[in-house]
């Protein structure tokens, strides 16, 4: 078995799949490779797949009105990446955000019909398509949350648990973007943090 399909299994064997049920679902799923800065998803087009990321690290983004850009999360090695569409099936399941691989990055594609096909011949499928469908929504309203009651500098460090390595992997205006502050700003916060801890 490939390694990025070993480690899809792992991810997965907690919500129950059994040996049967997980050789029937990777017969409708691909590994495939994105190098870096490759746009993976575009906000508004439809999706027809989540993905499990073997190797690699993304963000989520939008275009804003006045032409930045808005990092709004990211997502890394034995996580699941969506463009928040897998719930906007009332819209033809288009992505809510774009998708930017950061590193290169391997992933598991996992089509929409696998998980409908599973839903309808397995009895333990439904468990793994709840999370798949309820994760990403999770993460976005924790990053509502997270911008109206704590502080960029409890945001900065609730980043760094969430994501080990992150300042080595992602650059630092990307970063800035997510937690809604200048470059300068970040720089400044990295610097008082250091303060804080002597």
């Amino acid at each position: 078995m490939e390694k990025a399909f070993a480690n899809f299994k792992q991810f997965i064997e907690p919500f129950g799949l059994n040996e049967t049920d997980f050789i029937t679902l990777i017969q409708f799923c691909e590994i495939v490779t994105f190098p870096k800065g490759m746009q993976i998803m575009k906000a508004g087009e439809k999706q027809d797949s989540v993905y499990y990321i073997s190797k690699g690290i993304i963000r989520n983004y939008v275009n804003t009105l006045s032409g930045q850009i808005s990092t709004y999360g990211f997502r890394m090695e034995n996580m699941l990446l969506t463009g928040y569409g897998i719930h906007n099936y009332k819209d033809q399941y288009r992505a809510l955000v774009s998708v930017e691989s950061i590193e290169e990055c391997v992933l598991v594609k996992i089509p929409f019909s696998a998980l409908h096909y599973m839903e309808l011949h397995s009895k333990d499928a439904h468990k793994v398509a709840r999370y798949l469908a309820e994760t990403h929504t999770l993460d976005l309203v924790n990053f509502i949350i997270s911008a109206d009651i704590k502080t960029v500098l409890e945001r900065y460090n609730e980043l760094e648990q969430l994501f080990p390595n992150i300042h080595q992997r992602v650059p630092q205006h990307i970063i800035a973007s997510y937690l809604m502050v200048t470059p300068v700003h970040l720089s400044n916060i990295k610097k008082e943090r250091k303060t804080i801890k002597k």
